[in-house]
């Protein structure tokens, strides 16, 4: 009896710096419109929402979010350490809108984007047009149906990047610009780069307007886009000691 005692002892002064250490969950960070991100959507991804880096460094967030806001509005510290991020397998993920790509001064951060920027701002209202997913089978894409979409950043195909959807209208080119008058090129809406170890996928249209003007889909495709991004990144946060 007095052995097993002594053995159970051994144990627990053994484990004792790692019991008392607390293992968190994933984290998120969100920069821009939050509206399309609860934390109980991030929570499914087994991560944590966090709209400010915090007692964090960048490099243990799983995934960072730029949502249409202006590159001048990011935090330095987060700017400066994106490519260090992304080259130590973080995922980032860029959604569109006014304030975001060419019409938020993205030319700063241009290597890391799937898409190529046209210069300037780049938000545009177009005709209603259906989206046409070119890689139908992608996991941002099980269970979602789009709806129509009429404004979008318009940009072009990065062709290094993996061109996931595109807008069915494409654009109109001013004359001069490719074959004939009014060539007609593509705006591609959704794709995906390899930066490094680490994943960017962009998406150029307003997510957050998007679903707060009734599409039922969209809270899916965010749950979606969440987990994928988070499942490939391998940063996750350093244990902290309990209090």
């Amino acid at each position: 009896m007095i052995r097993h005692l002594a053995v159970a002892l051994f144990v627990l002064l053994a484990a004792g710096p790692a019991a008392a250490t607390q293992h968190l969950p994933r984290l998120v960070l969100v920069l821009g419109d939050t509206s399309y991100l609860s934390e109980e959507a991030v929570a499914e991804a087994g991560a944590a929402l966090k709209t400010g880096l915090g007692e964090y460094t960048l490099e243990e967030y799983s995934l960072v979010v730029l949502a249409n806001v202006p590159l001048a509005a990011v935090p330095r510290e987060v700017l400066e350490g994106l490519p260090d991020f992304l080259g130590k397998g973080g995922s980032l993920l860029l959604t569109g809108g006014p304030a975001a790509f060419g019409s938020g001064g993205y030319e700063a951060i241009a290597p890391l984007l799937p898409f190529r920027l046209r210069g300037g701002a780049d938000w545009r209202v177009n005709p209603f047009k259906p989206v046409l997913l070119l890689q139908a089978s992608h996991p941002i894409f099980a269970g979602v149906t789009f709806q129509t979409i009429g404004t979008l950043n318009d940009m072009n195909p990065h062709p290094g990047a993996s061109e996931l959807a595109r807008y069915e209208g494409g654009g109109v080119g001013p004359v001069g610009v490719g074959v004939g008058r009014g060539a007609i090129f593509p705006s591609p809406l959704i794709a995906e780069l390899g930066v490094g170890s680490g994943s960017v996928l962009a998406v150029a249209f307003d997510l957050g307007a998007e679903i707060r003007g009734g599409w039922g889909s969209g809270p899916q495709f965010a749950r979606n886009l969440v987990r994928y991004l988070v499942e490939r990144s391998p940063l996750q946060p350093k244990p902290r000691k309990k209090p």
